[in-house]
This record gives C-alpha cells, sequence and structure tokens, in this order.
C-alpha cells in the first residue's frame, strides 16, 4: 500500500471527483480544464477517442460532446493511490458513466480512470488522464 498523508490522499481524490462533476454540469468547460494543467495530456486512445494536449484541445472534445449530449452521470468508486512522493501522484478508481444522447439512445460504461497529478500552487491537478473499459461495450 502506497503511504500518502491523509489529507493529500482526499485532495488528489478529489481531483476526480470534481472533473466527473464539470463533466456531468454538460457545460461547464472552465470547470473541466481548471482540474488540469495547462499542458496536460488528455489521452482516451484505449477506449477509441483521441488523445489530446492541452486545455483547447480538452476545450474542444467537450465543446462537442457536450452538443450532442442531453444528459452525464459518473459514479466513481474504489479509489486507489498508485504512487506518490509528495509533489506527484498517480490515483485509479472505477467508474460506471452513463449518457444520453440528444438524438436518442444512450451509453453506459464501466472503466478505469487513470490520473498522474502535480501539486501545483492551486492544488492537485491532472497532468496526464486516461481510461480503460472493465466490460467491453456492447456492439
Amino acid at each position: 500500500m502506497i503511504q500518502c498523508p491523509v489529507e493529500d490522499r482526499f485532495a488528489i481524490q478529489d481531483v476526480m471527483v470534481a472533473y466527473a462533476h464539470a463533466v456531468d454540469s454538460l457545460h461547464d468547460l472552465d470547470a473541466i480544464c481548471d482540474v488540469f494543467v495547462e499542458d496536460a495530456v488528455f489521452d482516451l486512445s484505449g477506449i477509441g477517442f483521441p488523445s489530446l494536449v492541452g486545455h483547447e484541445q480538452i476545450r474542444g472534445f467537450f465543446t462537442d460532446t457536450f452538443e450532442a449530449m442531453s444528459a452525464h452521470a459518473h459514479y466513481l468508486t474504489n479509489f486507489a493511490i498508485t504512487a506518490y512522493d509528495g509533489e506527484t501522484a498517480s490515483i485509479r478508481a472505477y467508474v460506471i458513466g452513463m449518457g444520453k444522447y440528444k438524438a436518442g439512445g444512450g451509453i453506459t460504461v464501466h472503466g478505469r480512470y487513470y490520473f498522474d497529478v502535480v501539486k501545483t500552487p492551486a492544488g492537485w491537478k491532472a497532468k496526464r488522464y486516461t481510461m480503460d473499459f472493465l466490460i467491453p461495450l456492447e456492439s
């Protein structure tokens, strides 16, 4: 088990929670970008989406996503700090993500989020985000 002060553990976990809340808002692009450092890697290639770098590309991705969606809900569990040195850390959590499309239909995703974070003057921020599936999407 990785040793991490409880204050940092909760602050690092809150990075993921803030991300999920911002995505579920379906409008708060500033809150999404606030989770990440300016040059963060946002890599969803593990689930068939692009790998992006920086706030501008992340903002563009979610602008398009929000235009297509009428509802989102993300539930996070099984948080685990997988690396920690006081200035950087890695965290993994299970996610169930659901969405409804404006055009009809929806999607449910069962996967894991992986965040590499760094301590900044503004608190912990994500410098890399990836995701994989625990249960493959149905075709």
